[in-house]
């Protein structure tokens, strides 16, 4: 397998849906609000100044294998989604009345979410290594999460945390090989997760 990261701010925006096709597969909240909400939120992702990510592509066909993002804000990165209000209240009211479950988790998992980062100025979140289903198993989302790091590093960071469900063994272990360790592991409304962070 042969393939490239490059700097996920560098993605040609046509791509994008690509990255948001891949992350669809994930079992994660955001991908339980709809592919709109996908779309947007990697839209605003790669126009925020302090996110950060890298995706990979494969040398021969060119296409997208998986991709990571990182953030010191990961909550600022999911009120960008607000910034459009009309856009935002249509896309909210399609999923409290079609999906009132969904939209319930939403707001547990918004108020969860503000004291996870303990207001560390050294520390940066592994929102997302999402790996498209056809080319997991062979370490890319290790890869992807370690680029972060990396560039976590180079950008000044002491720390890094991510939260895993606990039932995504492959993240978990991904995550553990480069270094995680479980710190606590957590409620948020129907999710069940391992809290996990690692020096930098």
């Amino acid at each position: 397998m042969n393939y490239i990261l490059y700097p996920l701010k560098e993605i040609n925006p046509s791509l994008l849906p690509r990255i948001a096709q891949i992350h669809m597969e994930d079992a994660g909240l955001l991908s339980r609000l709809g592919y709109p909400f996908v779309l947007r939120y990697f839209e605003m992702a790669v126009k925020d100044d302090r996110a950060f990510g890298f995706y990979a592509q494969e040398n021969e066909t060119g296409e997208i294998m998986g991709f990571s993002l990182a953030s010191p804000e990961p909550s600022a990165l999911t009120s960008n989604l607000t910034h459009d209000r009309g856009w935002f209240i249509r896309q909210i009211l399609k999923v409290f009345f079609t999906r009132p479950l969904v939209f319930f988790q939403m707001v547990i998992s918004s108020i969860t979410i503000q004291g996870q980062m303990e207001d560390d100025p050294a520390a940066i979140e592994c929102v997302y290594f999402t790996v498209d289903p056809k080319f997991r198993g062979q370490k890319l989302g290790r890869t992807l999460q370690n680029a972060l790091m990396d560039e976590g590093r180079r950008r000044g960071y002491k720390k890094i945390f991510a939260s895993i469900e606990t039932w995504n063994e492959a993240s978990l272990k991904a995550t553990q090989a480069n270094g995680f360790t479980i710190a606590k592991t957590f409620r948020e409304g129907k999710y069940h997760r391992h809290r996990l962070e690692s020096k930098l």
